[in-house]
C-alpha cells in the first residue's frame, strides 16, 4: 500500500516537473512557426541598399522597390529626366532635361499601385466656376487622369502605412516619354538626321539611388546602338553604342499652390501657359492664358508696403558649374546678379543667387529637377540656351537650367570681329581680349537668365532706336545697342571707324527689361486672386504705351517674318540707312583684312571663317531692307492702344527699301576681294552666290498683293515690278555696257519672270495660301536655341545656300497637307489658339495674287529694250542680250 501511493506520488512530481518542459517545447515550436510576413521576404537574407526620405528606396538584387506612404497616395509630382553623363555629349547635353517632365500622382486601387498623368501640353485643363452639381459632375467624369503605369502591391509595411512594388522595369526602359536623345542635338545634324536607337536592357541597370524631403532621383545606365540617317539616305552612324546616364527626379509638389497665377498679357513677352474655363460670364469655352513666373512673396508684407527693400521668402538660386574655364566663371555669375537691379526697382533685394556647385553638401544633385544650374557643355556648338519648367496648376517656375556651349566664345570672336573691328583695333585678333570675352559673356548668359525668369525675345527693342545714335557717344554709353537684352542686338555694327569711343557693346539691362519684370513680378498686396491683379497689370502697360522704347515685337519664325520692325540681328529704326553704313564698314574691314591678320592667321583657317562671316553679315544688311517690302507693322493691340494690330509699311519706305536691295545686288564684285580670296580655299564667287540666291525671290508678289489689299495707297506689285525693271535693266535702257553682275541678275529675274508669266506652271497650295518668305539662312544664325529658333553651328557645317541664300517663298517641294507641314515646324493646336503670347510661324493670305498680266507686261518690256539693244555695245553685251532675247521669244512660241 505504501509502495503504491509512493509511486503515486512519484508520478505526479515527474509530471509536475515536465510540464513546464512541455510547455516551452511548446512556446518554442509556436515561434519557430510564426510566418515570415511578405514585407520581410523581399528582403530576408539578401543585401539590401536602402535609403530614406520622402519615398524609401530599396535596391536589391538589382531591382528598385518603392515603400511609397499611403499619405502621398493622390499627391501631384513632376518626374523629370536629366542626362547625368553620356558618352557622346552631341546625342544630348549633361545637365539636359530633353523632354517636358511629366505631372503625375500614384494612387492605390485594390492590389495595384497606378501611376496616373495628371495633366499634358496635349490635353489642356479645364476648369469652372460653376457650381452646380450637374456641372461639376460632369466635368470629373469628362477630365480624368489617365493610368500611365500600373504596379503590383508586393507587400505592406509593419504598420500598413505605405506599400511597396517593383519600379524597376520603368527606371530601366527605353521610355519615349522620358526619351534621353536630343533630335535637334549636334549628333543629329540640328534635327536633319533621323534616329532609329535599340535600347540594350540587358546592358541596363539602376546605378544610384537617392531620397530627401520633398525630392528623390534614381540615376539609371542606359545603353543603345544607334543608326543615324541624313535626310534618310546618308548613314552618319550605323550601330553606333552609346550608353547614357539619367537621373529620374520624382518632385512633390505643394498640395495647393501658393502663388496667384499671373493673367498674361500679349502685349508683354513672357513664355505662357494656358488653361481652359466653363464660366458664366461667357457664352463659350475660355481659354485663360498665364505667364510663366517664380513665386517671388516678400518675407514682411508690411514693410514692402512702405516702400522697403525686402528679401524674398524664397530665393532664386543658380548655381555655377565647376567645370567652367575658370574665366568665365565672374562673368557667368555677374550676369545672374544683374536681375537683381530690376528687382530692387519693385521693391525686392537679394532675389537672384549665384553659388558655385557645392562639394560639401550630400542633398545637391546638378541633375535633380530641384536645383537652377549653369552648365558648361564641352562641344562645338556657337550658342546657350536657357530652358525652365512650370507647375502646371499655376504656371509657377519650379526650376529653370542655362547651357553654355564651349564655341560661343567662337560666335562671339566672329560678330565682334566683323561688327566692330573697324572701330576697336583690340578685336582685329584670333583671340579675343578677356575684357570682351567677359562683356560678351555677361551679355549671353544673363539673357539666358533672363528666358529662365520667363521672358521671351523681344525682337522689337532695337528698332526703337534712330539709326544716328548709334554714332552718339553719350546716347550709347547710356542705353547700348538695343532697350532690351531679350533682343538679338548685339554689336555696333552703324558705328564708324572715326566714331573713336562709342559704345559697342548691348546693355546689361535696358529699360524694357526693367518693365518687364515690374509687370511679371511686382507683388500686390491686395489682391486675393489672379483676376485681382489684372486692373494693376494693366496700368503697368498703359503707363508704358506709346514709347517706343517699351513695345514688345514677338519673334517671327519661318512663314511669318512680315514685320521689318521685330527682325533678329538688325540694328536701328532703318534698315536702309544702318545697311549702308553696316556694307561701308564691311568693305573697310575687306580691304585691311590681310594687313591685321597677316601677322596671326599664317595658314588662312581663320581668314576664311571671317571672310564667310563677312558675307552671311552683307547677306543679313540686304535681307533686313527687304522685309520693309510688302511689310507689315504689328502689335497685339486692345481698345485704346494707340498701335493698331497691323500696318502697312508706308509706301516709301518700300520703295526705298527695294532701290537699295536692287543697287546692292547689282554691286557686289568687293566682296570677292581678290587679294583677300586668292589664298582662300576654292569655293566659287561668294558674291554670285548671293545675288542668284537673292534673285529668286525678286519675283515673289504675294506680300505685295496683300499689302496694297490693305491700304489702297500702298506699294503696288505693279509698281515694284516697273521699279524692279528700270532698276536691273537701267544699263540697257541706258544703252550703257551691263556689267556682270547685272548680266547674271538679269538672266535670274528674265528666267523666273517666265515662270510667273506662265499660266500652266504649276503651283504648291503653299504658293497659294502662304505669304511670307522663309529665309533659312538669317534663322540659323542664331545663338539663342531654347524658344524653338536653331541652334547655330560652325559656319563650315552648314549649306552655304542655308546661309547665304535666300530661300524662295515656296519651292513647291512641300508636302501639299499644310497641316502636316506645319506639324513639322512644332506647329500644333495649341499655339495656333494661343497665338498672341507666342511667335509668329505663318500668316494665311487669302487676297488675290493674280499677277500672271504684270510678269507678261514686264516680259514684253524686257523683249521690247533687249531687241532694241541688240545690235549695240560689247561683244558681251551683244551676246548677253541675244541669250536673253533667245529665251523670251522661246517661251513666247510655245505658247
Amino acid at each position: 500500500m505504501r509502495q503504491t501511493f509512493g509511486f503515486i506520488i512519484t508520478c505526479f512530481v515527474v509530471l509536475a516537473l515536465a510540464e513546464p518542459l512541455n510547455a516551452g517545447t511548446r512556446k518554442k515550436k509556436k515561434v519557430e512557426e510564426k510566418k515570415v510576413t511578405p514585407y520581410e521576404k523581399l528582403f530576408q537574407g539578401k543585401k539590401v541598399e536602402t535609403v530614406c526620405g520622402m519615398v524609401t528606396l530599396h535596391k536589391v538584387d538589382g531591382k528598385v522597390y518603392f515603400e511609397f506612404p499611403m499619405k502621398l497616395m493622390g499627391r501631384d509630382m513632376l518626374l523629370g529626366s536629366t542626362v547625368s553623363e553620356i558618352s557622346d555629349n552631341g546625342n544630348a547635353l549633361v545637365g539636359q532635361k530633353v523632354k517636358q517632365p511629366l505631372h503625375i500622382k500614384f494612387t492605390l486601387r485594390d492590389s495595384t499601385v497606378e501611376m496616373r498623368e495628371v495633366t499634358n501640353r496635349a490635353r489642356r485643363q479645364i476648369y469652372t466656376d460653376y457650381t452646380e452639381e450637374g456641372v461639376l459632375n460632369a466635368l470629373a467624369q469628362g477630365v480624368g487622369c489617365p493610368v500611365m503605369e500600373g504596379y503590383k502591391v508586393m507587400a505592406y509595411n509593419a504598420d500598413s502605412s505605405a506599400v511597396v512594388f517593383d519600379m524597376t522595369d520603368f527606371l530601366v526602359s527605353d521610355n519615349k516619354r522620358l526619351d534621353p536623345f536630343d533630335p535637334n542635338g549636334k549628333k543629329a545634324m540640328y534635327g536633319a538626321c533621323a534616329r532609329r536607337a535599340a535600347f540594350k536592357k540587358d546592358l541596363s541597370y539602376v546605378d544610384q539611388l537617392k531620397s530627401f524631403e520633398d525630392n528623390m532621383s534614381i540615376t539609371s545606365s542606359l545603353s543603345y546602338v544607334q543608326d543615324l540617317l541624313y535626310m534618310g539616305i546618308v548613314v552618319v552612324a550605323y550601330q553606333e553604342p552609346v550608353t547614357i546616364k539619367v537621373n529620374r527626379s520624382f518632385v512633390l509638389l505643394p498640395e495647393k499652390p501658393v502663388m496667384h497665377a499671373r493673367v498674361a498679357d500679349p502685349r508683354i513677352g513672357y513664355f505662357t501657359s494656358s488653361q481652359e474655363k466653363l464660366t458664366k460670364d461667357a457664352d463659350e469655352v475660355k481659354t485663360i492664358t498665364f505667364a510663366n513666373k517664380w513665386d517671388v512673396r516678400p518675407k514682411d508684407v508690411e514693410a514692402y508696403k512702405r516702400g522697403e527693400l525686402v528679401e524674398p521668402v524664397k530665393q532664386i538660386v543658380f548655381y555655377v558649374d565647376n567645370k567652367f574655364p575658370e574665366a568665365w566663371k565672374q562673368p557667368i555669375r555677374e550676369a545672374v546678379l544683374e536681375w537683381n537691379k530690376a528687382f530692387e526697382k519693385i521693391g525686392f533685394k537679394n532675389v537672384m543667387a549665384a553659388k558655385d556647385f557645392p562639394t560639401d553638401d550630400p542633398e545637391f544633385d546638378p541633375a535633380n529637377l530641384k536645383y537652377n544650374c549653369i552648365y558648361y557643355a564641352p562641344i562645338g556648338i556657337a550658342n546657350a540656351m536657357g530652358p525652365s519648367w512650370v507647375d502646371p496648376r499655376n504656371a509657377e517656375i519650379i526650376q529653370a537650367s542655362v547651357f553654355v556651349y564651349h564655341d560661343v566664345i567662337q560666335l562671339v570672336n566672329d560678330m565682334r570681329f566683323v561688327q566692330t573691328s573697324q572701330v576697336d583695333p583690340r578685336v582685329r585678333t584670333m583671340k579675343m581680349p578677356e575684357d570682351v570675352l567677359e562683356e560678351s559673356m555677361r551679355y549671353i548668359v544673363a539673357h539666358e537668365v533672363g528666358h529662365c525668369l520667363g521672358l521671351m525675345h523681344n525682337m522689337a527693342s532695337s528698332a526703337s532706336i534712330p539709326t544716328e545714335k548709334y554714332r552718339d557717344k553719350e546716347f550709347m554709353a547710356k542705353y547700348g545697342t538695343t532697350p532690351s537684352i531679350m533682343d538679338y542686338a548685339r554689336y555696333n555694327y552703324i558705328a564708324q571707324p572715326e566714331d573713336e569711343g562709342i559704345a559697342l557693346t548691348p546693355p546689361r539691362l535696358g529699360v524694357y527689361d526693367f518693365y518687364a519684370i515690374d509687370w511679371g513680378y511686382r507683388f500686390f498686396p491686395d489682391a486675393k486672386t489672379s483676376e485681382d491683379e489684372v486692373p494693376y497689370l494693366n496700368k503697368i502697360i498703359a503707363d508704358k504705351m506709346g514709347d517706343p522704347m517699351y513695345r514688345y515685337g514677338k519673334q517671327q519664325l519661318y512663314y511669318g517674318i512680315f514685320d521689318p520692325t521685330s527682325l533678329t540681328e538688325d540694328l536701328s529704326d532703318d534698315a536702309v540707312k544702318a545697311g549702308e553704313y553696316g556694307i561701308k564698314n564691311l568693305k573697310y574691314i575687306m580691304n585691311h583684312l590681310n594687313e591685321w591678320l597677316d601677322g596671326q592667321d599664317t595658314d588662312y583657317t581663320y581668314r576664311y571663317n571671317i571672310y564667310k562671316a563677312i558675307a552671311s553679315q552683307y547677306a543679313r544688311y540686304i535681307y533686313n531692307a527687304k522685309i520693309n517690302i510688302g511689310g507689315f507693322y504689328i502689335n497685339e493691340h486692345m481698345v485704346g492702344d494707340p498701335y493698331s494690330t497691323s500696318a502697312v509699311v508706308p509706301r516709301e519706305i518700300q520703295k526705298r527699301s527695294a532701290k537699295f536691295v536692287f543697287e546692292q545686288l547689282k554691286d557686289m564684285d568687293w566682296l570677292d576681294n581678290i587679294e583677300v580670296v586668292k589664298n582662300l580655299p576654292l569655293d566659287g564667287s561668294m558674291a554670285r552666290l548671293i545675288l542668284k540666291n537673292q534673285a529668286a525671290s525678286l519675283l515673289n508678289t504675294k506680300r505685295l498683293s496683300l499689302a496694297v489689299y490693305r491700304d489702297k495707297n500702298a506699294y503696288s506689285p505693279e509698281e515694284y515690278l516697273t521699279d524692279l525693271y528700270e532698276s536691273v535693266w537701267s544699263s540697257a535702257i541706258k544703252g550703257t555696257n551691263p556689267t556682270e553682275s547685272e548680266r547674271i541678275l538679269q538672266t535670274e529675274i528674265l528666267k523666273n519672270v517666265i515662270k510667273g508669266a506662265d499660266p500652266l506652271t504649276p503651283r504648291s497650295e503653299m504658293d497659294e495660301v502662304l505669304a511670307a518668305e522663309m529665309d533659312h539662312s538669317m534663322h540659323s544664325l542664331t545663338t539663342c536655341s531654347c524658344c524653338a529658333s536653331l541652334p547655330m553651328p560652325k559656319y563650315e557645317q552648314w549649306n552655304m545656300f542655308n546661309w547665304l541664300g535666300n530661300t524662295p517663298a515656296v519651292s513647291g517641294n512641300y508636302p501639299k497637307d499644310m497641316l502636316n507641314y506645319f506639324n513639322t515646324l512644332g506647329w500644333n493646336k495649341e499655339l495656333n489658339e494661343r497665338a498672341g503670347f507666342d511667335y509668329i510661324f505663318y500668316v494665311f493670305n487669302t487676297s488675290t495674287n493674280n499677277n500672271h498680266h504684270l510678269y507678261y507686261q514686264l516680259l514684253t518690256k524686257v523683249k521690247d529694250v533687249m531687241e532694241k539693244r541688240k545690235n549695240s555695245g560689247s561683244y558681251e553685251t551683244r551676246a548677253h542680250y541675244a541669250y536673253l532675247l533667245s529665251i523670251v521669244n522661246d517661251f513666247m512660241k510655245s505658247k
